[in-house]
């Protein structure tokens, strides 16, 4: 481990706002110079309607999976909305989440999760769930997410033999273009970042959204590393044809930083 290789680095932290804080001050703990560009906010759904429909089955479900923190947070969120604590809903279920911040945050809700993963997502997360024998034929799923969520997980979920539904309880926004003024700022004094980071697909098409052109030229710099958190968000990188300097192996912050520290050695 190469305990200065973030010394005086310049990276970009395109994690929403609400979201940044950890990752940019462990950044800056280490000597790096941190900018917070949010490239996505979130947002609740206009029509609310999927959320009641879902409460009023609340009862049939089998199996409660969340992909992120940000699903654990507006969940708890809409459950004490609706009157009741989302513990009390899922003390009968079995409680999977994707992402060691996202058990985290269900843990501090009074929810104990079955099964936590750190990096597998979609068919590997389903694959995962059969061969600890926590889903079967009869098992009746909720994916509680956000609007654009990616279908691989669902789609697997449904090849195993269970029964899913997928309710959008937040959505996923692109920031407004006023956000990315300090990188342009910077590049135009000539100081590019080292690196810029990426938790999300949705993160990088964010970026691309409110940087424009010259966000894209800038990833595809050599001298600028692409580090990414999960095979997903690698994917989608790679799809726009743009390298991937280093992954993340696991959602969480030091998973990060290790992985910066790698793409900079």
């Amino acid at each position: 481990m190469n305990e200065e290789a973030l010394q005086d680095r310049t990276i970009v932290v395109t994690r929403p706002e609400s979201r940044s804080a950890e990752l940019s001050s462990r950044l800056e703990e280490l000597g790096a110079k941190v900018f917070r560009i949010p490239s996505i906010r979130f947002s609740r759904p206009a029509d609310a309607g999927p959320w009641k429909e879902t409460i009023a089955r609340k009862d049939d479900f089998t199996h409660v999976i969340f992909t992120s923190r940000v699903a654990a947070d507006t969940f708890e969120a809409l459950c004490s909305e609706a009157g009741f604590p989302a513990a009390s809903w899922l003390k009968g279920c079995n409680v999977a989440a994707i992402g060691t911040a996202t058990g985290k945050r269900l843990k501090e809700a009074g929810i104990v999760p079955s099964l936590v993963a750190g990096a597998s997502a979609g068919a590997g997360f389903a694959r995962e769930l059969i061969e600890k024998k926590l889903l079967g034929e009869d098992s009746q799923v909720l994916l509680p997410g956000s609007n654009i969520a990616r279908p691989e997980l669902g789609a697997a979920l449904r090849d195993a033999g269970a029964r899913v539904t997928s309710v959008p309880i937040y959505e996923t926004l692109e920031e407004d273009p006023a956000r990315a003024e300090r990188l342009f700022e910077a590049l135009d004094r000539d100081e590019p970042p080292d690196a810029v980071t990426f938790a999300s697909p949705s993160a990088l098409s964010g970026f691309l959204g409110i940087c424009g052109a010259r966000g894209r030229k800038l990833l595809e710099s050599p001298s600028v590393k692409i580090v990414s958190l999960g095979p997903t968000t690698s994917a989608a990188v790679r799809s726009e044809g743009l390298e991937v300097s280093a992954q993340a192996a696991s959602a969480g912050t030091e998973s990060l930083v290790e992985a910066l520290r790698e793409a900079l050695a």
